[in-house]
């Protein structure tokens, strides 16, 4: 063989070897391909999660200006079939509250406040003490009277000042035509006599007493109902070292008063009808 011969060989074999190096390293190419491709989502992520308020009231502004000073309506139509997320419920549209609902709604609240006005008057010296409480309710009143109040333990019997009491706020209550829930409450303490065989009926007798008075007091007799709940639903909770408390504070009358929904419901009767 020729010393040509062998030269030739020899870089046929440095060419074979190159090739083979470059074909062994390809896929660092595609990994970095990838990198850089995970590289570019993550920073359109963190850009879409980054709300710049300025830039958005702009661009509002900029489509008020461009659809006539009024701004862009958009129209949400369900999924149809096949597209992504066509197995959820469509959007349920949000319906105004007409006005005369609103107007019912709104002359109701007044009343209640000044309902509420009248009892933390009248009341006041037990409020300031935290004897009774005066809240509003997402529908009404609520006037919670502790037990220590109006009832010896263990007895139904109005005490002679609890009687002043329970006037002060029957007085206010026959001005206004709305149906009222007297409920009774006792803590957890057991009773068994010949007259209260157990918390139920000394709850119940306790609520009936406050009722009866509101009827000596002048409200409509066919707006108030009594009820009786035992020990259950506590007030406050029966925890270590404020055991005590617990027991003086689920001792209790609530007296709710309940807005009159009929007009509201009258109307919403139209709107479905």
């Amino acid at each position: 063989m020729s010393k040509q011969d062998d030269l030739e060989k020899l870089e046929q074999q440095q060419k074979k070897s190159h090739e083979g190096a470059a074909g062994s390293e390809r896929w660092l190419i595609s990994y970095a391909d990838f990198v850089t491709l995970l590289l570019a989502f993550f920073i359109v992520m963190f850009a879409i999660s980054q709300v710049n308020k300025a830039k958005v009231e702009g661009f509002e502004k900029s489509m008020r200006t461009a659809f006539g000073g009024k701004p862009p309506v958009i129209q949400t139509a369900p999924p149809k079939a096949n597209e992504p997320f066509h197995h959820l419920p469509s959007p349920v549209p949000l319906v105004a509250v007409p006005p005369s609902v609103a107007q019912a709604i709104r002359e109701q609240e007044q009343v209640m406040m000044r309902m509420r006005a009248q009892l933390r008057k009248a009341l006041a010296p037990l409020i300031r003490k935290g004897d009774i409480h005066v809240l509003k309710t997402p529908t009404g009143t609520k006037i919670r009277i502790n037990a220590d109040v109006l009832f010896q333990n263990g007895s139904a019997q109005l005490q002679p000042k609890a009687l002043r009491v329970v006037d002060a706020v029957g007085l206010v209550l026959k001005g206004f035509s709305y149906h009222i829930a007297i409920e009774g409450f006792t803590n957890k303490q057991p009773i068994r006599t010949r007259k209260y065989p157990s918390n139920w009926y000394l709850s119940a007798a306790r609520a009936l007493s406050v009722l009866v008075r509101f009827l000596h007091d002048g409200v409509r007799p066919d707006l108030v109902k009594a009820v009786g709940f035992g020990a259950t639903h506590p007030a406050a909770p029966y925890t270590a070292g404020k055991m005590k408390a617990a027991m003086r504070e689920n001792r209790r009358v609530t007296i709710f008063v309940e807005g009159d929904t009929s007009v509201i419901m009258k109307q919403i009767a139209r709107m479905v009808s």
